[in-house]
C-alpha cells in the first residue's frame, strides 16, 4: 500500500514541483555565482536531517526581501527614508514584487536553483515582542503551549527513552525550550573536544559525579508529579553521561577531526569581508555549521541538531550591522550546503539528507527610528535543501494595512511550517503532527 509520504515522494521532479517554482528568481544582481537554471527537487530521503538555524534578535527581514514594485515599495520607501534598500528593481526578482537583496550572500545562487522556500509574513495571533517570551512561543509551538517544545515533544514519541543518545544535538552552549520534552531532551555538544551538561555551563561548578545524575533522573520520572522542566534536565543529565561513552565519540568525548571543503565565513580565505571594512564577518555560525558537518561525516546519527546567529537586534547602527549579519548568515548556509556535497554517508550523499530550517522570534517595524527599526511582528521563515521545491509560500503582508502599533499582520501561521516539517521531512504520521501540535495546521506546498 502507498503510504502518503510515498506518494508526496514521487511528485519530486512532477507536477507538483510547478507549485512553488514559478517564483523563483534567477536573475539580476547575483552575488553567489549562481546560474538561472532551476533544478527540479530530489523525492525526499528515507533518513532526513533537519538542521534548525535560530535568527536570534528578530532580524529585520524587509530588508533581505524587500518590495521591489506596486503599493508595498511606496509604502516601504516613504517609512524608511534612510535604511530602505536602494534600487531594489535592479536585485534578483522572486516574483509577486519581491526582489532579495544582494547583502544575502549566496542565498540568490541557492534561489536560482530552487533549493529555497521563503515563508514572509510568518507568525501567530496574539504575538508579543519580548524576545524571551517570543522565543518560548516560538519554541512551544503548541496551541495551547505547556512548557515543552514541539522538537521535544518529537523526541519523546520518535526516540527511544533508552537509547538514541545522540538522535538530537544542539550546538550552542544552552538548551532552549524549543529541544525540552517531557521524557527527552537533546544533549548540547557545542565542540568537538568534549560537551557538558548545560546546566552547569555558567555556574562554573564541576559536573557532579555521574550517580548523582542518574540518581536525580530516576527520581524525576519515577516522582508522582514530575515537573516538566527538572525531568528534562535530569533526562539531558543522563543523555550526556550515555553519549560520552558512545562509540560514535571513541568513548572519550571527541570527534574525529575533518577539514571543511570551503572556506566558510570568518575563515582568512572566505572572499567576502565585512561591509565596513572591518575584517572578516562573524565566523559564529560558521562555526557550529562546521561541527555539524565534522558529525554527519563522522557518522553520528543525529536526526535533528540546532544553532544560533545573534546580533540582529538592530535598534540602531543598522545600516552597518545588517548586511555584514546578511553576509555571515547567507554565507554560512551556502558554506554548508556545498560542503556537505562532500559528505557520503550510509545512507547517501549528505547533501540530499539535509534540510536547514531558519526562523527568529519576530520581525521588525516598517517604520524606520533613528538609525534602526524597532521590535515587530510578521517575520520571515525559510527552508534549503534539495528536496525543497523553491518560491515564495505565504503571503507578503500589505505594508498599506499594519495593526494599530503599525506593524505587519501574519499572513503564516508558523505551525504550519511546524506541521509540514513533521509531517513531509521527520516522518511523523499527519495525526501524530496534530497531537504534537495540538491541533490540525494547514500543511505547506514546499515538500
Amino acid at each position: 500500500m502507498t503510504t502518503r509520504r510515498e506518494f508526496i515522494q514521487t511528485l519530486g521532479a512532477t507536477g507538483a514541483a510547478l507549485a512553488g517554482l514559478s517564483a523563483c528568481g534567477g536573475g539580476k544582481g547575483s552575488s553567489g555565482g549562481g546560474g538561472s537554471t532551476t533544478e527540479p527537487p530530489i523525492p525526499t530521503p528515507s533518513d532526513t536531517i533537519l538542521v534548525i538555524v535560530n535568527i536570534d534578535g528578530g532580524y529585520d527581514w524587509l530588508n533581505i526581501l524587500p518590495p521591489n514594485s506596486g503599493t508595498n515599495l511606496g509604502v516601504y520607501q516613504a517609512k524608511r527614508a534612510t535604511l530602505a534598500v536602494p534600487n531594489p528593481g535592479s536585485l534578483p526578482d522572486l516574483g509577486s514584487g519581491i526582489a532579495l537583496s544582494s547583502d544575502f550572500t549566496g542565498m540568490d545562487a541557492l534561489n536560482a536553483l530552487g533549493r529555497v522556500a521563503w515563508i514572509p509574513g510568518i507568525g501567530m495571533p496574539n504575538p508579543n515582542l519580548s524576545h524571551f517570551t517570543a522565543q518560548d512561543l516560538w519554541g512551544q509551538g503548541a496551541a495551547t503551549p505547556a512548557g515543552t517544545g514541539w522538537l521535544g515533544r518529537f523526541a519523546d514519541t520518535a526516540f527511544s527513552p533508552t537509547g538514541d543518545v545522540l538522535r538530537g544535538i544542539t550546538v550552542t552552549s544552552d538548551l532552549t525550550v524549543m529541544l525540552e520534552g517531557a521524557n527527552r531532551s537533546f544533549v548540547s555538544i557545542p565542540s568537538a573536544g568534549g560537551y557538558v551538561f548545560p546546566a552547569y555551563l555558567l555556574s562554573g561548578n564541576p559536573v557532579p559525579d555521574a550517580a548523582l545524575i542518574e540518581a536525580g533522573w530516576g527520581a524525576s520520572l519515577n516522582a508522582a508529579s514530575p515537573s516538566p522542566g527538572y525531568q528534562a534536565a535530569a533526562q539531558a543529565g543522563r543523555l550526556f553521561y550515555d553519549a560520552q561513552n558512545n562509540p560514535a565519540f571513541g568513548g572519550g568525548g571527541s570527534i574525529p577531526a575533518r577539514t571543511p571543503s570551503v572556506p566558510y565565513p570568518g575563515d582568512a580565505a572566505y572572499p567576502i569581508k565585512r561591509a565596513d571594512n572591518g575584517g572578516n564577518l562573524n565566523g559564529s555560525l560558521s562555526r557550529q555549521f562546521k561541527l555539524i558537518a565534522q558529525m554527519i561525516a563522522a557518522g553520528l546519527p543525529a536526526q535533528v541538531y540546532f544553532s544560533r546567529l545573534g546580533g540582529w537586534d538592530t535598534h540602531s547602527n543598522q545600516a552597518v550591522d545588517h548586511p555584514n549579519l546578511q553576509r555571515a548568515l547567507g554565507g554560512a548556509i551556502k558554506a554548508l550546503y556545498d560542503d556537505l556535497a562532500t559528505i557520503t554517508t550510509p545512507s547517501g550523499k549528505a547533501q540530499d539528507r539535509v534540510m536547514i530550517l531558519a526562523y527568529s522570534e519576530f520581525g521588525r517595524r516598517v517604520q524606520e527610528n533613528d538609525g534602526g527599526t524597532d521590535h515587530g511582528t510578521a517575520g520571515l521563515s525559510f527552508c534549503v535543501g534539495k528536496a525543497v521545491r523553491g518560491g515564495l509560500y505565504g503571503g507578503y503582508p500589505n505594508l498599506s494595512s499594519l495593526d494599530g502599533n503599525g506593524n505587519m499582520k501574519f499572513t503564516t501561521d508558523f505551525r504550519s511550517l511546524y506541521a509540514t516539517v513533521l509531517d513531509r521531512w521527520l516522518g511523523q504520521a499527519a495525526t501524530t503532527t496534530n497531537t504534537l501540535l495540538g491541533s490540525n495546521y494547514s500543511r505547506l506546498a514546499f515538500l
